[in-house]
């Protein structure tokens, strides 16, 4: 009963941890980056960039948390077949969408390299 709290607590911690990385980020880059004019960007490939890397940023980091989570229920398990086996999916879908995430970036940079600019 005790690790089941203590896996509990782990699991809000590594929420908390995320969403409050995720919510300081912006500022980091906009303090790293120096202030940027107002409005939208000067060309349409600027546009279909930082649109593109914004959603992809945000799926790869989806995937990520899902291993993180299949990492965390996994070690909750204990012994537990059917649980290993759940966590252990959870992982291996969190890796694929890890890989589909990077060949995607791969994808729209070369598209918006060769035929946008």
């Amino acid at each position: 009963m005790e690790l089941k709290k203590i896996l509990q607590g782990l699991k809000v911690f590594a929420v908390v941890g995320v969403l409050s990385t995720i919510m300081v980020q912006p500022a980091l880059a906009d303090w790293q980056m120096g202030p940027q004019p107002p409005g939208v960007p000067g060309d349409f490939a600027t546009a279909v960039s930082n649109a593109t890397n914004w959603l992809l940023g945000f799926v790869a980091m989806i995937a990520v948390l899902v291993i993180v989570w299949g990492g965390i229920n996994y070690i909750g398990s204990a012994g537990n077949e059917d649980s290993a086996r759940t966590a252990k999916r959870t992982i291996t879908y969190g890796i694929i969408g890890v890989v589909i995430a990077g060949f995607a970036y791969a994808i729209v940079k070369v598209i918006v390299m060769t035929i946008l600019t």
